[in-house]
C-alpha cells in the first residue's frame, strides 16, 4: 500500500511541477502581451498626435493663403511643396504604422500559439 501512496504521491508532485511551469510560461506571457499592448498603445497616441499637428499645419497655413501668395506661381509652388512635405511626413506615420502592426502582429502569433501549447 505505501508503494502505492509513493507513486500517487509522485505522480501529484509531478502534476504540480508541470501546473507551476505552465503558470508561469502563462505569465511570462501576459507580461510580453502587457508591454506589446501597452507599446501598441502609446505608438498610437504619438501618430495621432503627430497628425494632428500636420493637420493644424495644414489649417493654419491654407488660413493664412494671403500671407502666402498663392495666387502667383511662385506662392503656389511653395504652397504645393509644403503640401507635399506633409504628404511625406503623414505617409512616413503610416508606414511606421503597418511596421508596428507586422511587428505585433507577430508577437501576438507567437503568444497565440504559446497559449495554445501551455493550455493542454
Amino acid at each position: 500500500m505505501s508503494e502505492q501512496a509513493g507513486h500517487s504521491v509522485g505522480a501529484i508532485q509531478e502534476r504540480q511541477a508541470a501546473l507551476a511551469r505552465q503558470h508561469h510560461a502563462a505569465a511570462d506571457a501576459d507580461q510580453v502581451l502587457a508591454d506589446a499592448l501597452a507599446s501598441a498603445h502609446a505608438t498610437l497616441r504619438e501618430s495621432v498626435r503627430r497628425l494632428d499637428a500636420i493637420a493644424a499645419e495644414i489649417d493654419q497655413a491654407v488660413a493664412g493663403q494671403a500671407e502666402l501668395a498663392v495666387d502667383t506661381p511662385m506662392g503656389a509652388r511653395e504652397f504645393q511643396r509644403f503640401l507635399v512635405a506633409k504628404q511625406h511626413e503623414i505617409a512616413a506615420i503610416v508606414a511606421d504604422a503597418r511596421e508596428l502592426d507586422r511587428a505585433k502582429r507577430a508577437v501576438l502569433e507567437s503568444l497565440r500559439a504559446h497559449y495554445g501549447d501551455s493550455a493542454s
